[in-house]
């Protein structure tokens, strides 16, 4: 079995951020010095260095807490720039095309009008409406210090200006510091920070770390909604964390996490920065998010040996360091072509498919990254298969850009059986961009997701002996981060 040990990485990184696109791992950090690096990684346990995503500021100013967005074929970078310790930080707003940058299209302030804001979150609910959690100063109440809001946004770059709050500082395990001078007053500080959502059964649980960042006081709590705007419920768990805590002798101040999901696409992982014990700097560790009666846990921190992130039934083309290798483990007709880059159609062609070489399970993940390699014909159409015993026995969800529509049929005997949209492409749908389509199959019914977004679901095809790959029609369509997942049946459920 292989095993990983925390830190992943030799060198200072803090609040770390991880984004999965593409089946790669990017994360970002706040640097000691310099720019915004990214590291990647294949398997969420080896780091390689990716460069940096942005520039070194000039003197005195300070890049803090980055996070990344991917949206239709651009990737947003959501970041704070000031003083060193925390003077002028405001939110800003960066693009580029590339998950390793540069993100050179600076698009200005969030919120210009709030002399404070930092620790920007990026959530994108299953109807695909985006929200932005971040970090603020209130200077009234019991408790004065740092809170967290959440705004709309009516893009990726702008914020519908009717923030609510999430939450404030209310227990004395969130103390920043006693007598602090701040805006030319002195104040006892509170602070809760960094926040990071994830929706589980239907409810929102915004994690957020508390306390003094440099002190053992700091750790990772967790709060509820039904709705990403709230209202909110902190976990109480009497005068520390309820997540994540100092563990004496281990870490110090573990915090600023975020959640992602391993190489099977099911296992959930806390991504979170924590000083060694000797105080030289903030590293970067992963440990799991587990759910226990409906509420957040997890074993970490830890710093022994632990099991490597699973591994799902296939997992090929994701670029650099993939098993993939040539058309192994593909039954490809036609004019695919597959590589560790990516599983490519040329074109030419009505119709295609390219399979796994092995049957689907019963239930299933299925997850590809599509785009097409140019716009193809005027009827072009492509996506996914999950029941294909021949071509006249099949079904498919199909993403088809000149009705603007993603639709889903079950052909028998060559006769359309059943079919319906399922909703309808965005109007600037990029075709050429990458597309996450997400198909999760239990025993009576097959749910979707296209970017995130759940889409619907239709009744599960007979699928004992069928093959689960890619579908096309006259499109040249590439594809990457190619995944299949058997599921337990209570995992079929979320």
């Amino acid at each position: 079995m292989r095993t990983f040990r925390n830190p992943l990485h030799d060198r200072p990184f803090a609040d770390p951020f991880v984004l999965k696109h593409n089946g790669q791992y990017y994360a970002y950090g706040t640097p000691v010095s310099g720019g915004l690096p990214v590291l990647r990684s294949t398997d969420l346990v080896t780091w390689e260095d990716a460069g940096e995503v942005l520039d070194a500021p000039g003197p005195g100013v300070e890049h803090w807490a980055p996070e990344v967005a991917y949206d239709n074929g651009r990737f947003f970078l959501y970041y704070s720039s000031g003083g060193h310790e925390g003077e002028h930080h405001q939110l800003r707003v960066a693009s580029g095309t590339s998950p390793t940058g540069p993100f050179d299209q600076d698009l200005g302030l969030l919120d210009p009008d709030d002399p404070f804001t930092i620790d920007a979150h990026p959530f994108q609910d299953d109807d695909g409406q985006w929200y932005l959690f971040y970090s603020r100063d209130f200077l009234d109440g019991d408790h004065v210090g740092t809170g967290i809001v959440v705004d709309r946004l009516g893009d990726m770059t702008v914020l519908a200006g009717e923030w609510v709050t999430v939450m404030r500082p209310r227990e004395e395990w969130h103390l920043y510091e006693r007598q602090r001078r701040w805006y030319d007053r002195v104040w006892d500080w509170y602070t809760v920070e960094g926040p990071f959502v994830r929706k589980h059964d239907g409810r929102y649980w915004c994690f957020y770390s508390g306390g003094a960042w440099k002190a053992d006081n700091y750790g990772i709590g967790s709060a509820v909604a039904d709705h990403p705007m709230g209202p909110y419920e902190p976990v109480v768990s009497g005068d520390t964390a309820d997540l994540l805590r100092t563990v004496p002798g281990k870490v110090v101040g573990p915090g600023h996490g975020s959640v992602v999901v391993g190489p099977d696409n099911v296992t959930e992982y806390l991504a979170y920065h924590a000083w060694d014990v000797d105080h030289t700097g903030r590293f970067f560790h992963i440990d799991p998010l587990e759910w226990e009666d409906g509420r957040p846990v997890s074993p970490g921190p830890s710093t022994d040996p632990q099991p490597c992130p699973p591994e799902p039934l296939v997992r090929d083309c994701i670029g650099r360091g993939s098993p993939g290798d040539g058309a192994r483990g593909w039954l490809l007709g036609g004019a695919w072509t597959s590589s560790r880059h990516g599983l490519r159609h040329h074109g030419g062609e009505s119709a295609a498919a390219a399979l796994l070489d092995r049957p689907a399970p019963a239930s299933f993940l299925f997850e590809v990254n599509v785009a097409l390699a140019s716009t193809g014909g005027r009827m072009a159409c492509y996506g996914v298969t999950t029941s294909y015993h021949d071509e006249h026995n099949h079904a498919v969800v199909t993403i088809e850009p000149h009705r603007g529509e993603l639709t889903w049929r079950v052909v028998r005997h060559g006769v359309v059986r059943q079919g319906a949209v399922l909703r309808s492409l965005r109007a600037d749908f990029s075709v050429t961009a990458h597309h996450q389509l997400v198909l999760r199959q239990g025993p009576d019914t097959v749910s979707v997701r296209l970017d995130g977004v759940a889409v619907g679901s239709f009744p599960a095809p007979a699928t004992s002996g069928a093959g689960v790959g890619l579908w096309t029609n006259g499109a040249p369509v590439t594809a990457a981060g190619i995944t299949l997942t058997e599921l337990p049946e209570a995992a079929t459920r979320r």
